[in-house]
Formats: structure tokens, sequence, C-alpha cells
């Protein structure tokens, strides 16, 4: 009978294994058909050219490791792996083996050497070292010694030669979130939310799966369906909340002539209708950014990504507002403003209102005292603009 920390480390590594499991559906790029969730491993990872990873995953409840040199964890997960390879050796040349822990390896323990052996003789050497200790294991490893010593010698080799070993994994979402690209544009409370909605879904997708006698295998295209669908629910609430209605009637237009992104459209000689609009559209994102600041509802990080897309897209404006053959620089710049203003632009993937976009452009081209222009619309805006931004 398990004691209560035996069992207690058995539910964490059963817990850990669907937090892998939805890391690896977050981590999943466009080759990857499926996770399996104790499929043919803990987790599982199918590619659509017929590869995959098996991977093996130990949790431990402290800062120790779980994978010592003659530890029942790595032993164990050995002879799982040289079962598959005996029973059809060709696995070896379309699999991966990986090993995830969330401890910590000493740095010369047997686990990492296995890590670091990338080629045919260190892979050789620890093969070799492997079998030498095969004989010194206590009792209840030699089962799991005598299936690895089953191995050929090519094979056991091969084997060590596709294992990778990641160490000190977190322990909480089964990887680091800010590395998820999928969740990059949300702030880090938005993203736990997120992944443990994902990963309760993923959960009830396995449970089902079990219960219908289906393989516990989710596709990417599953995932990907219902994690758009959370991302309408989550930003359509939150954005709808946060883009609040401006009350234009106190703006004082005249107290803008000297801005610099008016001084741009005094460059192309746009008229007084086409300033009042862009004067309104600026105050109303300004004040939009503040209330954002003022409450966190959108992070620096997810505003910084905005301004560098809202970037790209006067890159693309401006070369075709310049490559056409317009007869004067003045229409060019007229040219590349409407191709601008004229882009959806977009935050945690919801449609921002048109003039909280332009209102952003604008805020772009504007330049003043220590602050150059990062956009403009006339083709020599930077030379104009030189020497002002000091004034």
């Amino acid at each position: 009978m398990s004691t209560g920390h035996d069992a207690a480390g058995q539910a964490l590594g059963y817990v850990y294994q669907f937090d892998r499991a939805t890391y690896r559906l977050f981590q999943s790029a466009v080759d990857v058909v499926e996770i399996g969730f104790e499929d043919i491993d803990d987790v599982s990872v199918h590619f659509d050219d017929g590869k995959e990873i098996r991977e093996q995953d130990k949790s431990t409840v402290n800062s120790g490791s779980p994978l010592s040199d003659r530890s029942v964890a790595l032993w164990k997960t050995l002879h799982v792996w040289a079962e598959t390879i005996l029973s059809a050796p060709s696995v070896i040349d379309n699999t991966e083996f990986h090993l995830v822990t969330t401890g910590s390896l000493s740095t010369e323990c047997i686990a990492r050497r296995i890590d670091r052996a990338t080629d045919e003789k260190s892979a050789c050497s620890v093969r070799d070292e492997l079998r030498s200790m095969i004989p010194t294991l206590r009792s209840d490893l030699v089962p799991f010694g005598t299936t690895i010593s089953k191995l050929s010698d090519y094979h056991l080799c091969m084997l060590i030669l596709k294992v990778s070993v990641v160490d000190e994994m977190s322990s909480r979402f089964g990887g680091n979130l800010r590395d998820l690209e999928v969740l990059r544009l949300f702030d880090s409370g938005m993203q736990q939310g997120m992944f443990d909605q994902m990963r309760g879904w993923v959960q009830r997708k396995i449970r089902s799966l079990v219960e219908n006698k289906e393989r516990p295998r989710i596709t990417r295209d599953d995932f990907d369906k219902e994690l758009q669908g959370l991302f309408k629910r989550v930003t359509g609430a939150r954005l709808s909340a946060i883009i609040e209605p401006f009350d234009m009637k106190n703006v004082d237009i005249s107290e803008y002539g000297a801005h610099g992104f008016v001084q741009q459209l005094d460059w192309i000689n746009v008229d007084e209708d086409v300033i009042r609009e862009a004067i309104l559209d600026y105050v109303y994102a300004e004040d939009t950014r503040i209330k954002w600041s003022d409450t966190n509802a959108v992070s620096e990080t997810t505003l910084l990504l905005y301004e560098q897309d809202l970037t790209k897209c006067w890159k693309t404006a401006s070369r075709r507002a310049y490559r056409n053959s317009l007869p004067s620089d003045e229409l060019k710049g007229q040219e590349c403003l409407d191709l601008t203003l004229e882009h959806d632009t977009y935050i945690h993937n919801h449609i921002m209102p048109k003039s909280f976009s332009c209102g952003n452009f604008h805020a772009l081209a504007h330049f003043g005292e220590g602050q150059e222009p990062v956009i403009g619309w006339h083709p020599h805006f930077k030379g104009l603009s030189k020497g002002r931004s000091k004034q």
C-alpha cells in the first residue's frame, strides 16, 4: 500500500502530465498532427511525416532530482524505451525520446551525460558506462537493467543519441508561459488563465476519448479551434469593456496646430477636415492608452507589439505609395496616408475601432522635443522633421 507521500507524489506526477500535454499543444508547430496522453508514453508528439516524440515526465515535490544515477525514475524510463525498441526496432529510426523533470540534475550525473551524447563516440562511451552499471544495480532495479542489457550495442547507442533530458522545467504549467508564441500578446495573468482554461478542456477531452474507447490523442486542429473560440470570448469581453466612447466636444482643435503629427499633414497639403479628424483620433487614442496604463488593462508588452504591427503596416503602405508615378511628393504623401489609415489593426486578435487605429498611426507620426517621428507621410519626412524635434 502506498504511503501518503507516495500517493501525493503519484498524483502530482499524473497532474503534471496534463500540464505537459497542454503545453505541448500550445507549443505545436504546423507540422504537428496530434498529441497523445498516456498513449505510447506519458506524452507523445506526432508529426505529419510520421516522426514522433515519446516523452517521460518526472515531477518532484522537493528541490532534489528524481534522476540520480541509481534512481527508479531513470532506470525505469530507459527500461520502457528499451522494451519499445526490442519489440519494434524500426521505432528508433523516426523517434526522439525526451525525459523531462521539474528537478535539477547534477553536473556529472549519468542522465546529464546521456543528454550531452550527441555523436557516436560519446554515445558509445555512455553506453559502455550503462552496461558496466547493470551488474551492480540493487535488486529493485535489476529487472530494468535486464531489459536494457538485451539491446544490441547499436540500438543502445542509437537510443542514447536520440534521448534529450530537460531539467528544471516549470512545475506550474509544464513550461514557461512566456515562451509560448501564441500567448505572447497577453499579460501574465491572462496567460495563466487561458492556460488553465485549455488544460481543463484537455482533461475533459481525454476523459471523453477514453470513455468512448478511442485513442487518448488530441488533434492540433481540435485544440486550435477551441483556443480560437477562447480568444474570441476573452478578447471580446475584455476589450469591449476598455474601449470606451470619448467625448470629442471638449477637444480644442486649436491647441494642436503646432504638434508634430499636424505638421506632417501640413507637409502633404491635406485639407482642414482631414487635420481636424486626425487631431480628434489622436486625442481619442491618447486618452484610451492612458486609461489602459492606469488600470493595467493592457500590458506594456502588448502595446509595444501593437506599435510594431502599425509600423509594419506603414512600411508596406509607404512602399506602394512612393512607387506610384504621382506628379509631386505631396500627392505621394497623401497616397501614403490613405493607404496606411485604411488598414484594420488588432490587439489580441480583436479588431480596433477605426478612430483608435488612426489615432495611433498619428501618434507614431508625432514628433516634438526629444522625440523623432517613427513614421511619416511625405517621402522626405525625416529630413523635414530633422532639428524640429529638438526645438
